[in-house]
Formats: structure tokens, sequence, C-alpha cells
């Protein structure tokens, strides 16, 4: 029975190391995305005087997470892990059952973009992960582990590095991997259809009479139709079970003059660039400058170029009188804006519908050396190609190699105690 009780207690380690890891990562790749999903909840439970706080939680959730993973993989400090693991996992529960019941929040963002669980199915999730926690808890004899006291150390500055560089990196650029539907190599088109045949919401109408100083709702079968003691007060409409929504279902450019021009810019076969800018008032400037070169450049080889902003007119016409920008500036949705680019102001390239390359504003290429060149011939104009998974497996790979680095080094200081025992042993 002990051996029984030793294998669940591994397979929970394991389970739930790795499902912290694959959690905070997916959430590390892209920091900006977490904070979002943080803003939400605290505007949910009217905690505003947090919101300036959200990166540093999504950053310090992101942390916690991963190293909760790597310690209960690599199974350091077994019994304080264990134990860390049971209370979080127990008040995650907590919250989530609360979230599923009241539904402040349309979903969870436990694992960022990658995969989008209801609130329902994350409560019921985390109910799986505490039963696994508690295991390990009651269960926690020593199992082994892969580094001994003078390794795990530095075994959990490790762990600690990892995810606060994957956050400064995608922080500052763009996310290492990106989940959303406004991806590189993305048609945006092919995104924005509804499949024929996919379910539609389904929507019942209830009709509110008042009688005698008492309202009741009817549907369409039983209102009191005919009786004149009713007095029709209002008609809803109630989401029953919603149908298919499109990936991009929001995605709307509205110019100042010419209206909606999303299906002009969509179908265009040349290059168009798109200056998005969520907020006017909180975009670094320093992005301003990088867009005036591409200005000039698209300018000159006849591209489309518009900036996207949900900013008021006032903002607009200040940010191009202090910057010289001859192109216009359209309405978009401002959520639609940030999951188009994680970066304020971004740069984003179209083709034919689709995307074919972003950029932070940090990244904006400098098209000054090649102004007499269309895009075509450069690299800005080629769609982005598989160097960002490339990295991701560089880093994966580096982590991996510092960690056997550590275990070799384990290995010797080992065989260096040995040695000193053994000649330290008293000879008869």
């Amino acid at each position: 029975m002990k051996s029984f009780h030793k294998t669940m207690a591994w397979i929970a380690r394991i389970l739930l190391g790795a499902t912290f890891v694959f959690s905070g990562f997916v959430k590390a790749v892209d920091p900006l995305g977490t904070t979002y999903k943080i803003q939400d909840y605290l505007q949910a439970f009217g905690w505003d005087v947090f919101y300036e706080y959200s990166l540093f939680f999504a950053v310090a959730l992101i942390t916690f997470e991963m190293v909760l993973g790597f310690t209960l993989l690599l199974g350091s400090w077994q019994r304080i892990v264990s134990a860390v693991t049971a209370v979080y996992m127990l008040a995650m529960t907590l919250l989530t059952l609360y979230i599923a019941l009241r539904n402040p929040v349309s979903d969870c963002g436990c694992f960022g973009d990658a995969i989008v669980l209801s609130n329902r199915q994350t409560f019921e999730k985390n109910v799986v992960l505490l039963l696994l926690s508690l295991l390990l808890w009651l269960y926690r004899a020593p199992l082994y582990r892969v580094f001994g006291r003078r390794t795990s150390v530095w075994a959990l500055i490790l762990a600690l590095a990892i995810p606060l560089f994957i956050c400064h990196l995608s922080y500052r650029h763009l996310p290492l991997l990106d989940f959303r539907p406004y991806k590189t190599g993305t048609h945006l088109i092919d995104k924005m259809i509804v499949p024929e045949g996919a379910p539609m919401d389904s929507v019942v109408t209830e009709y509110i009479y008042e009688k005698d100083g008492r309202q009741q709702r009817f549907t369409l079968a039983d209102y009191p139709a005919g009786d004149t003691t009713w007095h029709f007060v209002d008609r809803r409409e109630k989401l029953i079970r919603r149908g298919y929504v499109p990936p991009i279902h929001d995605f709307e450019i509205l110019h100042p003059d010419q209206g909606d021009i999303t299906g002009e810019i969509l179908s265009d076969a040349n290059y168009c660039f798109l200056f998005v800018c969520p907020r006017l008032d909180k975009a670094d400037r320093r992005g301003a400058r990088s867009m005036r070169e591409v200005q000039d450049y698209a300018l000159r080889h006849d591209y489309r170029i518009y900036g996207l902003t949900a900013s008021p007119a006032s903002l607009v016409d200040e940010w191009k009188y202090e910057y010289d920008l001859l192109f216009d500036f359209c309405s978009v949705d401002e959520i639609t804006l940030k999951t188009m680019i994680r970066s304020n102001p971004g740069l984003v390239l179209l083709k034919d519908g689709t995307v074919y390359n972003k950029w932070a504003w940090r990244d904006i290429p400098s098209l000054s050396r090649q102004m007499d060149e269309p895009l075509s011939e450069g690299n800005a104009g080629k769609m982005r190609d598989m160097r960002d998974r490339h990295r991701i497996v560089n880093l994966i790979v580096g982590a991996l190699l510092l960690y056997v680095v550590l275990y070799v080094f384990r290995g010797a200081s080992l065989i260096s105690d040995y040695i000193k025992r053994k000649k330290n042993k008293p000879t008869n």
C-alpha cells in the first residue's frame, strides 16, 4: 500500500508541476495579455485602486506559477512546496467557484490565449488540481529529488530567472508565441466568416406585463393577449445558448470622413501599413517618431497608411500636429486594438487581407536605407518566418542545458564528498 501511495504522489507531483509550468509559460510569452485579464478582474470586483499595479501582479503570478512548477518537477523542498501547492489550489478553487457562479468575467485566462476555458471548466479543472495537491500533501514521504541542498538554491534562482526573462523579452517587443486571431500569416477575412450550418444564438423573448401593481414575465406562447387587465411594460430577449462566434467578430475600421473602410483595406492587393495605437494618451511617443519615416516611405511608394486608435479626435489632432503625421486616423474598438498587437504604439503590415508582419514600436524597421526599393524587395515586406518558434526552442534547450550543468555539478560534488570521506575514514 505504501508503494501505491508513493506512486500516486509521484503522478500528482508530475501532473501538477507540468500544469503550473505550462500555465506560467503561456502567460509569460504574453505578459500584457495577462495584465489585461487581471484588469478585468479588478474592475469586476471594484478594486480599481490597484489598476496601475496590474503588470506587477501579472509578472508576480507568472513567476510564482513557473517557480512552483519547477520546484515540483525537481522535487526541491518537498514538504514546504506540497503545502504551498495545496493552499494555493484551495484558494484558486474557491475563487473560481465564485466566478463560475457569478460570472464577472468571460473567461479565466488561466492558460492565456493558448487554451480558453469557460468559468465552469476552469472550476472543474481546479477541483482536479486541488485533489492532486491534497494527495501530494498527504503522502509527501520523501520522493526522488533531482538536486541536493547545495544545487537546489541555484536551481531555484534559475527557475526565477526564466519567467522574468521571458516576460521582459515579450513585454519590450512582441509575444514570443502569438495565440491570437491576428497573428502573422493570418488571412483576416477567413477569421471573420461564419461557416454555413454553424449553430446560431438561441434566444427566448420574454414579455413583461403588469397587473394590480405586480409585474410578471410571459413567453410568446402564454402572454395575456386580449386581456385588458394586463398592461404591457417591456420586452426582453434572454440568451439560452450562444451560437458560433468567429475568432474575429468586432473588427471595424471607421474613417472620419468615409465611414466603414474595413472591406476596402482587407481587399487591397497592395501593402497597407496600420499604425495601431489603442490609447494615444498612454502611448510611448518614441514610436511616433519612427512612424514619420514609415509615412514618408509609404507615401513615396503609394502604399496605404492609416492610424488606428480608440482615442478622441482632440488627441489625434494633437499627435498629427506635433509629429507632422499626414495620414488619417480611424476609430477602432480599444479591446480589438489591444488584441491585434501588444504594443502601444505598434505597426501592422497587411497585404490581401493577410497579416504579413507586426512590430512593436521599438522594432519598427528603418526604411530610410531602402527608400527607393519597394517592400517586395526587402525583408520588411516578406512574411515573418518561423524565427519566433526557433527562439522558443532555443530558450527551452538553453534552460535544460543549464539544469544539466547543475546536475553534473551535483554529481561532481557527490563524488568529491565521497572521496573526502574515504580519505578521512580511520584505518584500523
